[in-house]
């Protein structure tokens, strides 16, 4: 197998270990490689082999930094594999124990690299070695246990990286299943939803529509007829908009629970030309989700209800508000003269249920006396940055 490590990076606690794992048999392998040199009879000789020494002990530490410290990939890392393997390879000539650089080099290769890349390592310093005791003419048993130790490498650093592969296939294939039972689970609960907005549409609009139908049909009849009072008219004309709203109140529930909502923006300046209030936006308008929608709407309408029966043709503004990881909605009303307070009344078991809603989506609501008469403000949470301009429900 030839798979190639993830890029992501590891824990510190297994970046520090193996760091030091790989620092303690360095030096080690040094000490001894060292106190092998001091032994040997020429100065010129002890000279070569304490470069050659150097040399494999910093390619040693340059893979170990590029391996764990980095995100150079296993073809560049293994650089300083070559040169461990070439260099550890000629130093076998003055100290036998540095076929050790070259066995680590080959495991160090076959654990993180292509196979062939750490098959053509290990040929590099097998061939270092029997080239550099062949002109030296030494025994070749030196290195013929060195070949041996390289293939030792080799297959364990083999078997290490086909586990390290399994393990990552396993990974793979789990969180694909988690990935399956969580878009099964939301099929389920999107056909529940879609079971419900049918009944809501075919029992409570349909009802409805035929209600308003009524009205229309009765409120001809009362126009044609004469003696009948203004207030009748009045109530009647009443009543047929209470019909209509709930009609649209129907319409919008199945939209919701459909997910597909109208653009929140578009929703709450209808509500608030309805309301006779000012309605701005700021901020960029970005796709929301179907149920921050309804929240939204649901304050807005909820405070400017209040305004209705509190505040009477008060000067009211609505405020929709698009920010990084939040939308929020802000309802201003001065106190109207000639009715009760708004400080004595409070917000009533709407306000509460409109709390209450907002906290199973993470947001909050603050409603009370402002200088002059009462806001309510809500913020509502919103996962993902800012998107494109136009306010459409997320699916």
């Amino acid at each position: 197998m030839t798979g190639s490590p993830t890029t992501a990076r590891p824990p510190v606690t297994w970046v520090v270990l193996p760091t030091a794992i790989n620092v303690v048999g360095l030096g080690l392998l040094t000490w001894s490689v060292a106190a092998q040199i001091g032994r040997l009879d020429t100065g010129g000789s002890q000279v070569a082999a304490s470069v050659l020494l150097g040399v494999a002990a910093a390619c040693w530490i340059l893979w170990v930094a590029l391996r764990e410290y980095t995100s150079v990939q296993p073809p560049a890392a293994s650089a300083p594999l070559a040169g461990m393997a070439a260099v550890g390879g000629v130093l076998v000539v003055f100290a036998p124990q540095a076929l050790i650089f070259v066995a680590v080099a080959a495991l160090g290769a076959a654990m993180r690299g292509p196979q062939a890349l750490a098959v053509g390592i290990g040929v590099v310093g097998c061939g270092a070695m029997f080239s550099s005791v062949a002109i030296a003419g030494h025994s070749l048993a030196v290195p013929v246990g060195g070949l041996a130790a390289v293939f030792a490498g080799l297959l364990v650093g083999t078997v290490r990286q086909q586990a390290l592969e399994r393990s990552e296939q396993r990974a793979e294939v789990e969180l694909e299943t988690a990935r399956a039972e969580v878009q099964q689970a939301r099929a389920q609960v999107l056909s529940e939803r879609n079971h419900l907005a049918r009944e809501l549409h075919d029992v409570l609009a349909h009802t409805l529509a035929a209600l308003s139908l009524q009205l229309e049909a009765l409120s001809t009849v009362v126009d044609a007829e004469a003696g009948v009072s203004e207030a009748v008219r009045s109530q009647l004309e009443r009543t047929r908009q209470l019909v209509r709203e709930g009609l649209d109140e129907a319409r919008g529930a199945v939209r919701a629970l459909r997910e597909d909502p109208a653009p929140l923006g578009d929703q709450l300046a209808k509500l608030s030309r309805e309301h006779d209030a000012r309605f701005s936006v700021t901020g960029s308008p970005r796709p929301l989700p179907a149920q921050v929608v309804t929240a939204a709407y649901r304050v807005v309408q909820e405070a400017l209800t209040n305004v209705m029966k509190h505040a009477a043709g008060a000067p009211t503004t609505v405020a929709l508000r698009f920010a990084d990881g939040a939308v929020s909605v802000t309802v201003d009303n001065a106190a109207a003269a000639g009715v009760p307070s708004l400080e004595e009344t409070g917000g009533g078991y709407g306000l509460l249920g409109i709390a209450e809603r907002l906290d199973l989506l993470g947001g909050n609501l603050e409603a009370g006396p402002s200088p002059g008469g009462w806001r309510v403000a809500a913020t509502i949470p919103v996962a993902g940055a800012p998107g494109p301009a136009h306010d459409r429900a997320a699916a």
